[in-house]
């Protein structure tokens, strides 16, 4: 799917602005500096390069058929790559001309930029819900690598007998490895529950021991029915599948999103201006990073409650949690704000 930028610290993070610690106390004053914006356009570009290749194949595949194409009829290849050619330009460039002109377009990025020049704001929190997907980027990354190494393997030894073997195994280690993501997934694995897990693990394995070597190789040779053999490029199409719907999250995260300023919550909702203000008093936050795994990638929950109203909690699943959980906690913390000269 903005994290601040005090100029003694820049996370990586794009999602959370705030200052680090040691910066002065909201309540004594502004800060008197006025960061920069930050320039998103590098990211976008990075993030979204295969899309941007799409379309310049694309435009470069009609172009050809206008200018090579002979025939003429009002349905042939050359006028149907017309028409989309002329439709597509005409929509993005009025598409850009109302957004920069009426300027309705109330985007996270745009939102963060504004915070970070306000002389006023030294805490800050822009924040939107990566979902339950985020946390099988691990599995993700397990497929890239079972792509890669199958791919290597077909080109060590692609005669070879042992081939089909070790690419059942490599599916084996891969469907093996997304059903234990699956379970940190569904189950909060907190300390005690990942000791009581290993205790229970290694016990077991004990008992088979003392049974007998045969009883324990042969109970762990049943996991060779668990092979599963995919071509290389299969595991790859389903990583890119997984990242096409981060991106997807990412992109709804521009417009579905929360800011949290001293004394201020703002819930934003859809393209236009629909964000609604909350007081700092009519709010609770509070920070969810039981589960051990997740907190090993530093990846938690912000709760946002409401007791003094009938309106549903907002839980937002975010990275980075351990500097934006600081930078939420300091928002939530400040009561006044010292206006500048």
């Amino acid at each position: 799917m903005n994290e601040h930028g005090e100029t003694q610290e820049h996370p990586e993070s794009a999602e959370a602005p705030g200052p680090p610690p040691g910066q002065a106390d909201a309540g004594k004053g502004p800060r008197g500096v006025v960061l920069p914006a930050k320039k998103y356009r590098l990211k976008i570009v990075l993030l979204f390069c295969d899309l941007w290749a799409a379309i310049a194949a694309g435009y470069y595949c009609m172009i050809r058929n206008i200018v090579r194409a002979d025939e003429f009829s009002w349905f042939s290849l050359r006028m149907i790559s017309t028409y989309i050619v002329v439709g597509l330009t005409a929509a993005a460039v009025f598409a850009g001309y109302i957004l920069v002109k009426t300027k309705s377009v109330r985007s996270r990025i745009e939102r963060d930029n504004e915070l970070r020049q306000d002389p006023n704001i030294n805490v800050w929190l822009t924040a939107f819900d990566w979902s339950w997907l985020i946390l099988f980027v691990p599995s993700m990354a397990a497929l890239v690598l079972c792509g890669v190494v199958g791919c290597f393997i077909n080109w060590l030894m692609p005669e070879n007998a042992a081939n089909p073997v070790v690419q059942r195994a490599i599916g084996g280690f891969a469907f093996g490895f997304f059903c234990l993501n699956a379970a940190v997934v569904l189950f909060k694995l907190t300390p005690t529950r990942v000791l009581v897990l290993l205790l229970a693990v290694g016990g077991f394995c004990l008992m088979l021991l003392l049974m007998g070597t045969s009883v324990f190789l042969g109970f762990f040779g049943k996991f060779k029915y668990l092979g599963i053999r995919i071509d290389p490029f299969g595991y790859l199409l389903m990583a890119y599948v997984g990242f096409f719907y981060l991106r997807l999250i990412w992109i709804c995260g521009l417009f579905d999103y929360i800011t949290m300023s001293p004394n201020r919550l703002d819930i934003q909702r859809g393209l236009s201006e629909t964000e609604r203000g909350i007081q700092r008093k009519d709010f609770r936050v509070s920070i969810d990073t039981e589960d051990v795994i997740l907190r090993l990638f530093k990846v938690g929950r912000i709760i946002i409650s409401f007791p003094h109203s009938d309106r549903l909690p907002i839980s937002l699943l975010v990275t980075g949690i351990d500097k934006k959980a600081r930078y939420a906690m300091q928002a939530a913390s400040v009561l006044s704000l010292d206006v500048g000269q």
